[in-house]
């Protein structure tokens, strides 16, 4: 099989980035689930939420784009994507203050379970796109099986 990918552009092959979109995806799902329009009437709270998942994605993306010009905007945009995770974080603590519970504790098993999450390796054929979806799609569905409803904590 020929390479497709130049030095830049092949962020599907990348982890972090397989991982951002899943995450993007069960956010997506999360806010509506559990973001009740009553308590964010303007969509603020859902927007930010969905927007730095978004955006911790799309930033991958960018700065794998720009790797063959410059390692330093490659740099510079993975640094963004981190942080827009990292918001989507304070976002979800903030979630569950609001609601009277607290992050899981690190001994937990729902911790421990989403922490030893790993992704198979994306594999393509010719048709990388579908390849590609394929893929995520599964690997999304096997991450969350097995997952129990979150539960309120003291």
């Amino acid at each position: 099989m020929g390479t497709i990918f130049n030095k830049s552009g092949g962020y599907r092959r990348l982890y972090s980035f397989n991982f951002a979109t899943i995450v993007h995806l069960g956010t997506i799902s999360f806010v509506r689930r559990f973001v009740n329009w009553k308590d964010d009437p303007l969509g603020k709270l859902a927007g930010q939420m969905i927007g730095a998942s978004r955006s911790g994605k799309q930033n991958i993306i960018e700065g794998s784009e720009r790797a063959k010009t410059s390692s330093e905007t490659e740099i510079k945009l993975t640094d963004v994507a981190k942080g827009s995770l990292a918001e989507l974080l304070g976002d979800l603590e903030d979630f569950l203050a609001c609601r009277g519970s607290t992050p899981w504790s690190l001994h937990s098993d729902d911790f421990k379970s989403v922490s030893a999450l790993t992704l198979e390796p994306f594999t393509y054929t010719d048709d990388v796109l579908h390849d590609y979806w394929t893929y995520l799609l599964r690997e999304k569905k096997s991450s969350i099986r097995g997952w129990s409803t979150p539960t309120q904590q003291s």
